[in-house]
């Protein structure tokens, strides 16, 4: 027997009401199986996209890593090269004060200059008595006298000259 044969066989009016209520819980749990399915199909859709998501952060940030550690080695060899850079200039300076400046050659010249025999004008007393003696009649005290001033004109000369190039060097 078939199903409809049943019921219209044995259903009352009392019965029909309760068909339609049955029919109406069936069709409620029904709808709420297709909800439930939609649920979790989007569910799923949201774990798959969080999924993605989660690789997409973590590739960035393994990349970030990878940078961060690139850089480091970089300026770890910047430091390196700026540390010899700060060797080389001290020995630079350490050998620099061994060489002669400017203005110590300036004194050196002067002082070649001052002491050359062709340019100058001293002579030797024994030069000068002989002089003295072709010239004939100057008293040898008054030879003994000019000798004396060119001695102490020339010590003066050496002494500023000792004094200025002491000055130039406390400069330095």
């Amino acid at each position: 027997m078939s199903s409809q044969h049943y019921y219209s066989r044995f259903a009352t009016i009392k019965d029909v009401p309760q068909q339609d209520l049955l029919n109406r819980i069936v069709n409620r749990v029904n709808d709420f199986n297709r909800r439930i399915r939609d649920l979790e199909e989007k569910v799923r859709n949201l774990t798959a996209r969080v999924n993605t998501l989660d690789d997409s952060l973590l590739d960035k940030t393994n990349a970030l890593q990878e940078d961060m550690q690139d850089l480091e080695e970089d300026l770890e060899k910047v430091r390196d090269r700026v540390a010899n850079m700060e060797v080389d200039i001290k020995a630079l300076n350490r050998e620099k004060k061994k060489y002669v400046t400017e203005q110590q050659i300036d004194e050196i010249e002067n002082y070649m200059d001052l002491m050359n025999p062709i340019q100058s004008s001293f002579a030797t007393k024994k030069e000068v008595k002989e002089m003295i003696q072709e010239e004939n009649g100057v008293p040898e005290k008054k030879i003994e006298r000019v000798i004396q001033k060119k001695m102490d004109k020339h010590r003066k000369t050496q002494s500023n000259n000792k004094k200025g190039s002491q000055n130039s060097n406390e400069e330095w």
